[in-house]
């Protein structure tokens, strides 16, 4: 279940309080409260995006990184943003929760460092994990084109996402399908980053993702869907299942 912290300023009162009365109150004008409680969102989904690496890039720069976000799907927007990651012996771990009611972004970089705020821009925010889900699930039209802002630590960015095609489609050497095109870039001030990806997913209830290409600050990759392995599985090339993540590798807790 999640966990929110509600937090009250106890300054002001609404009604008129007999003088004897306040004196006997054990708080003082201005002090903060914070109540812990937990509840259970039927609204919302908790989504897991795992990342390692193959290959030469497993020998000389190794990632374990794992993804997770709350996410609420009407109106899809992200409640919480945790990053546990390790990149080539970089290791990060580090939480964003957004409060839309006073449009404030809070992001805690690290254990034990102290919360950072940042302000949101209008309308719901994405996050990296959960928007890739919201790519499979919207009903895409050919040629059609949203903006979303997305939430990367304490900076929100935007992206457009648009529809390029729905089709019979070949990709390389395989037969042709009816597949969804998608093209996602960062606009208006986020440019400057200059990465963007572009994805192909069948045209189907299920939206597989087959095909990806993305550009980002390692590089440009090509990720090509083999075959499948299960919620917590990964699948080797000659077809053995093992855990996405070993006892030795896994990353840190979260923030």
């Amino acid at each position: 279940m999640p966990r929110f912290g509600i937090i009250f300023m106890l300054c002001a009162f609404p009604l008129p309080i007999p003088a004897e009365t306040v004196k006997s109150l054990p708080w003082s004008d201005g002090e903060k409260l914070v109540y812990l409680h937990e509840t259970k969102r039927d609204d919302a989904q908790r989504f897991q995006l795992f990342l390692r690496s193959r290959g030469p890039v497993e020998a000389f720069f190794p990632i374990r990184s794992r993804f997770s976000s709350l996410t609420q799907l009407r109106p899809w927007r992200s409640l919480e943003y945790t990053q546990d990651r390790s990149e080539g012996g970089n290791v990060r771990n580090r939480k964003t929760i957004p409060d839309y009611s006073v449009k404030l972004g809070r992001f805690f970089p690290a254990p034990g460092k102290p919360e950072e705020n940042f302000d949101l821009p209008e309308g719901p925010a994405e996050d990296f994990g959960s928007m890739l889900y919201h790519v499979r699930a919207h009903p895409w039209k050919a040629g059609e084109s949203l903006q979303w802002n997305v939430l990367e630590n304490k900076e929100p960015l935007f992206a457009k996402m648009t529809c390029n095609r729905i089709d019979q489609i070949e990709l390389g050497d395989e037969k042709a399908r009816r597949l969804i095109e998608i093209f996602g870039e960062p606009i208006g001030a986020s440019k400057r980053h200059q990465g963007w990806m572009k994805l192909w997913m069948t045209d189907d209830s299920r939206r597989i993702p087959v095909l990806a290409k993305l550009k980002f600050q390692y590089g440009t990759f090509d990720i090509l869907l083999i075959r499948g392995g299960g919620a917590d599985l990964d699948m080797t090339q000659d077809g053995e299942p093992y855990a996405v993540f070993s006892d030795t590798d896994r990353p840190h807790p979260s923030p």
